[in-house]
C-alpha cells in the first residue's frame, strides 16, 4: 500500500515543474505580447515639374527635394501686398496622390502673428507622389506682413479619386499668349464627369523663381462630361511674365 503523504509530495513536485515549463514558453512566445511598429520614412523620387503633364506653359523651373514623407514647401515666392498673395511651391512626397490640397498659413514679424490665410486653389488640382504643385495664400491684411517675416504653412488634402466636388484636373492643350492675355483650351481627361466653376490659374517665373499669380475662369461652367473641353482668355494685366505655367480644374459631380 502507498504512503499517502509520499503521492501527495510527488504530485506536488510534478504540478511545480509543470507549472515552470508552461511560464518558460509564455515567456518565450507570448501570443498576447504587443509588439509597436516603427515607423519607417516613405521614399518618393523627386519628378521633373509638370510630370502628370496636365499644365500648360513655357516654365520648366528645378525645386528642391522637399521633406521625406511629407508633403512640403520647397519655394516661396514674393508677396504682393496689393493683392494679398503669396505664392509658394510644394512637393508631395507621401506614397499617395492628393487631391483637395488646401492650404493655411500665418506670417510672424519679430516672433509674432501678424496675418494669417489661406489658400485659393491649386494647380494640378491633384498631385502625384514627387510631383510639385502651385498654390497661394491669400492674407486680409498683408499690408502688416513686414519684410522678411516668417511663414508657417499647414496642409490639409484628400484621396485622389472621383468623389463628388473632389478636385477633378483638366489637362490643358492649348495655350497662346495674345497681347496681354493667355487664351487656350483644356479637356476633362479623368474619366467621370466635371462641374464648374473651372479656375484657371496663372503662375509666372523668372527662371525657377515664382514671381507673379493670377487666377480666371474658364468660359464654360456647367458640367463636362469625359472627353468634353473647356475655354479661357486670361489677362496678365500688363505683368512681366517670362515664363508662366498654367492649370485648369474645376469639381466631380
Amino acid at each position: 500500500m502507498k504512503n499517502p503523504l509520499r503521492l501527495a509530495v510527488v504530485l506536488a513536485a510534478v504540478l511545480l515543474l509543470t507549472s515552470c515549463s508552461s511560464s518558460d514558453v509564455a515567456a518565450e512566445g507570448d501570443s498576447n505580447t504587443t509588439s509597436i511598429p516603427v515607423e519607417k520614412a516613405v521614399t518618393v523620387e523627386s519628378l521633373p515639374f509638370n510630370a502628370s503633364g496636365l499644365l500648360g506653359g513655357t516654365a520648366q523651373p528645378n525645386f528642391p527635394d522637399g521633406e521625406a514623407s511629407e508633403v512640403s514647401v520647397v519655394q516661396v515666392g514674393p508677396l504682393d501686398r496689393d493683392s494679398g498673395s503669396l505664392i509658394f511651391a510644394f512637393r508631395n512626397n507621401t506614397s499617395d496622390g492628393i487631391s483637395h490640397v488646401d492650404w493655411s498659413a500665418t506670417a510672424r514679424t519679430g516672433g509674432s502673428i501678424v496675418a494669417t490665410g489661406s489658400s485659393q486653389g491649386t494647380i494640378p488640382d491633384q498631385v502625384q507622389p514627387g510631383e510639385v504643385g502651385l498654390a497661394y495664400i491669400y492674407f486680409d491684411n498683408s499690408a502688416a506682413v513686414a519684410d522678411g517675416a516668417e511663414f508657417e504653412f499647414t496642409v490639409n488634402s484628400s484621396p485622389v479619386d472621383t468623389s463628388s466636388y473632389n478636385t477633378a484636373p483638366f489637362k490643358v492643350t492649348e495655350v497662346n499668349l495674345v497681347g496681354d492675355s493667355i487664351v487656350g483650351a483644356a479637356t476633362n481627361e479623368t474619366g467621370a464627369e466635371a462641374t464648374g466653376p473651372y479656375s484657371v490659374g496663372i503662375y509666372c517665373f523668372d527662371g525657377d523663381n515664382l514671381i507673379s499669380q493670377f487666377t480666371d475662369f474658364a468660359e464654360q461652367d456647367g458640367d463636362i462630361s469625359d472627353g468634353g473641353s473647356v475655354t479661357f482668355s486670361a489677362p496678365l494685366y500688363g505683368a512681366d511674365c517670362p515664363s508662366f505655367a498654367l492649370g485648369v480644374g474645376g469639381y466631380f459631380s
